[in-house]
């Protein structure tokens, strides 16, 4: 029950920043592997969006959730992967617990970082990776 808590959570934060998406840029696309029954994802998920809200405060990063749970969620975030481009190259990026963050334009790999790691780290790997955008 908590992991739909921390799903339906994530889902609300990324329709917010959609809507500041539409006022700058997006210069990186960051790929949220997701599952409900991913202990990583469980344990660290809520934490994680926090880093995510502080590292996009000027909306140039773009995040998908790319829900690995079962056959149905695969397939939803399949459409949202091919929605920006990243279907093809995320086959190689299965890791829950991970973003994977991708150029937005050229959809070059850039890094990654697991959402175990401290607020800290996530918010460097998310700000380094927008600044080898710029």
């Amino acid at each position: 029950m908590k992991a739909k808590s921390i799903l339906v959570t994530l889902t609300l934060f990324l329709l917010v920043s959609l809507s500041v998406l539409s006022q700058s840029d997006v210069k990186v696309l960051a790929v949220v592997n997701h599952a409900e029954w991913c202990p990583t994802c469980q344990h660290n998920g809520e934490r994680a969006q926090e880093a995510f809200k502080e590292a996009n405060t000027d909306g140039t990063i773009k995040f998908v959730v790319n829900d690995l749970t079962n056959d149905d969620t695969k397939a939803q975030s399949a459409q949202a992967l091919k929605d920006v481009g990243l279907d093809k190259v995320m086959t190689q990026h299965k890791g829950t617990g991970v973003v994977y963050l991708f150029d937005a334009k050229n959809k070059t790999f850039i890094n990654k970082v697991s959402v175990a790691k401290s607020n800290e780290e996530i918010i460097k790997a998310l700000l380094s990776a927008k600044n080898k955008i710029n």
